[in-house]
């Protein structure tokens, strides 16, 4: 295994935090981050990829094993260098349902917790931005102030 395809919801604040901190993390694979419900996703996971699915993380590797909320995030941390020996602690019988119910109770959390974080997502930023695109900004400079200040020639 050397690519992990992460779908993962890029309206959420909290998930698109989690993308940028996976990508700043050592790896021993290549993570490959795509938002769930786009076209790209629809195109190669028309499965997987709906944007209204019940499973709010999917990761899916490119031997073909799918990963879906709680063990989709232990896959994740699989990936990283500093985290390889906690993700194969959080998968042993013992400690798995921990991972799940804390899972759980984040992910039907999240957009309350992403607000409270204040964590916007990439597209609530677009959105935000969007009708300013194209503004350009100027300095209105009095005509007094050009007229007192220009260099004299002499």
């Amino acid at each position: 295994m050397r690519r992990l395809f992460v779908l993962y919801d890029d309206r959420c604040g909290l998930c698109t935090w989690a993308r940028r901190w996976l990508t700043r993390q050592p790896a021993f694979l290549e993570f490959v981050f795509i938002p769930k419900g786009s076209a790209w996703a629809l195109r190669i996971f028309p499965d997987l990829s709906a944007p209204d699915a019940v499973d709010d993380l999917v990761v899916v590797s490119d031997e073909g094993g799918v990963y879906r909320e709680a063990q989709a995030w232990i896959m994740c941390l699989y990936a990283l260098v500093e985290y390889r020996e906690w993700s194969l602690r959080l998968a042993q019988p013992l400690l798995f349902p921990f991972a799940r119910e804390t899972f759980a109770l984040i992910s039907t959390g999240r957009r309350r917790l992403s607000a409270w974080l204040n964590l916007a997502s990439d597209a609530e930023i677009a959105n935000t931005l969007r009708p300013y695109q194209g503004a350009v900004c100027e300095i209105q400079v009095p005509e007094a102030l050009l007229a007192s200040n220009a260099p004299t020639v002499g």
